[in-house]
């Protein structure tokens, strides 16, 4: 998504630097309405600030919503109520603008661009809500909220994960999630066996422990991501499917949705130029990041490829990666967004569509051979029940081992099931 500067011109334009980050605030949540996800952080000061704002209300919508319904006298339309948004996240977690100046920035902005009624409704709803906070209260109020707007999580998520943990542990992946990911950069095989100033080595990881991880800590990221470097930004949960995968030299291994290419360069890695890797990906946009990551490997095949319909003869591959779209619950910590596009319906969409990619990519694998489906999602329906399904129609394969990672401070969320073709 490319945003605009401003959102208003000529007699409208916005006024003030404040109403300006508003404007462009507005923009993205009203292009996101429908589930679409946030855009990427720009690089200039004004990206970093929208960036920051944009999360924040991810992070705090459900405190937000809870006290716009808690004060609201009528009927709140969706389009003030992003601008309310914007207005909670500077008064009550970001504190970068006086009180004064939020509420008569959003005012003013709801007045121009919607009607004076909806201004005057909105400037009641926010001095209440100041008034509450300099009065000590607001706290109170939160902490009689349900447990679901205390934990921050939509209703949707916070009945399935309480079906899934018990009510300390949902406590526990609910801070969590609330954290920011911290970026972690695991060694290629390039890389100097001594890290560069500013990295910080972390401990292995249980299920690839010859990955080297570190963490980034006063180093230029720009700097050690130069092409050709030997570092490369990698969660440690992504680590796991193609450890488990654990190809060897000279095989011939396919990632059927491989974009952007993090796990195909692990497996790039592991062939050591033996063998042949296929890469395919629907989006022929996101595989130029792929190509980049993996330029420097001649054994390797990337093109344009939909695993619905693959282009690889059945009983060629040694190994197969099917890491498939999946509803991105498990990485809710780095994109707080996931939490409110998430619906039922579009988990059953694409539980469909995986069990079709499973269907469609199965008969690749040779005899012997190996399977690891992968998500980065924490819902069973995508997980073990997906692989359960497909054991059921496939009776030519068999379940190695599975393994299920909740999000904690140092990795996100994933899943990986290792399955043979017996």
């Amino acid at each position: 998504m490319r945003l605009q500067k401003k959102v208003f011109s000529g007699p409208e334009a916005a006024v003030s630097p404040a109403e300006q980050i508003l404007a462009s605030t507005y923009t993205v949540l009203e292009a996101c309405q429908n589930g679409e996800p946030l855009p990427k952080r720009s690089n200039s000061d004004a990206g970093a600030l929208l960036h920051n704002i944009l999360l924040c209300i991810s992070r705090h919508r459900a405190s937000m919503d809870f006290l716009l319904d808690t004060f609201r006298t009528g009927k709140l339309r969706p389009r003030s109520r992003r601008v309310f948004w914007w207005a909670l996240a500077e008064l009550l977690w970001l504190n970068g603008l006086p009180p004064p100046v939020i509420v008569d920035t959003a005012t003013e902005y709801i007045k121009r661009r919607h009607s004076p009624a909806e201004a005057a409704f909105g400037n009641a709803l926010l001095r209440k809500i100041v008034a509450l906070q300099e009065q000590g209260q607001l706290a109170e109020l939160l902490a009689s909220a349900p447990a679901a707007v205390q934990l921050e999580l939509p209703a949707v998520l916070y009945q399935r994960w309480q079906k899934m943990l018990p009510g300390p542990a949902l406590t526990e992946l609910a801070a969590i999630l609330q954290q920011p990911a911290e970026v972690i950069l695991r060694a290629r095989h390039n890389a100097p066996r001594e890290a560069p100033a500013g990295l910080q080595e972390l401990p292995p990881v249980p299920w690839a422990a010859d990955c080297r991880l570190f963490r980034l800590q006063g180093a230029n990221l720009s700097e050690i991501m130069r092409p050709g470097g030997g570092f490369y930004v990698q969660d440690p949960s992504t680590l796991l499917a193609p450890a488990m995968l654990a190809v060897e030299p000279g095989e011939t291994v396919g990632d059927l949705c491989c974009a952007p290419g993090g796990k195909a360069l692990l497996l790039a890695e592991s062939l050591a130029g033996q063998g042949r890797l296929f890469c395919r990906d629907r989006s022929a946009a996101r595989l130029r990041r792929v190509r980049e990551n993996l330029c420097s490997w001649n054994n390797v095949d990337i093109a344009p490829g939909d695993a619905l319909r693959p282009d690889l003869p059945p009983g060629s591959l040694d190994a197969l990666l099917l890491d498939v779209p999946c509803s991105n619950t498990g990485v809710v910590r780095r994109r707080p967004d996931v939490r409110w596009s998430f619906t039922e319906n579009k988990l059953r969409e694409l539980v469909q569509l995986q069990e079709q990619i499973l269907a469609a990519t199965a008969p690749l694998v040779r005899p012997g051979g190996r399977l690891v489906y992968s998500t980065c999602s924490l819902e069973p329906e995508e997980n073990t029940r997906q692989v359960q399904t497909f054991l059921l129609h496939q009776p030519g394969f068999i379940l190695l081992q599975e393994q299920q990672l909740l999000p904690t401070s140092e990795h996100d969320g994933a899943y990986a099931a290792l399955l043979q073709r017996t």
